[in-house]
């Protein structure tokens, strides 16, 4: 956990994850979201895309975690995540998370990061600022 004094403008972290087809079901089944585009391959190839898309919002789970355990890491509450998503990825992508601050206000605790996530060929498939409040006391 990260005291807002200790934070800088710039400073960035990464975090790698793979989307695992246990990922992609466990998502599935606790957000009921069966959409044809995400369960079925044909589908997918019949619109124009090689394999079944994986589900958008599981970045925003996988960002849930890098802001709650790792940056800033369990001392915020998140006032505000802004959430784009260029390009689809797949079941099986290698993804990159990449959080970088943009500002921070010491006096009122709040930290502003963009948040980019870009797959095995450098696709961008997200894009998002965030704001935070980070908490006065541990």
């Amino acid at each position: 956990m990260k005291n807002i004094e200790d934070i800088k403008p710039g400073e960035k972290i990464d975090y790698a994850v793979r989307i695992t087809e246990d990922m992609h079901h466990d998502f599935l089944q606790l957000s009921g979201d069966d959409s044809l585009i995400h369960t079925d391959k044909n589908f997918a190839r019949a619109n124009q895309y090689k394999d079944r898309l994986g589900y958008a919002f599981l970045t925003t789970c996988i960002l849930s975690k890098i802001y709650g355990t790792i940056f800033p890491g369990g001392s915020e509450l998140c006032l505000k995540q802004e959430c784009n998503f260029p390009n689809p990825y797949y079941v099986g992508d290698d993804l990159r998370f990449t959080v970088e601050v943009l500002n921070k206000n010491e006096k009122l605790k709040l930290l502003t990061v963009m948040t980019v996530v870009e797959n095995q060929e450098n696709a961008v498939i997200f894009r998002g600022q965030a704001v935070f409040q980070l908490s006065l006391c541990k």
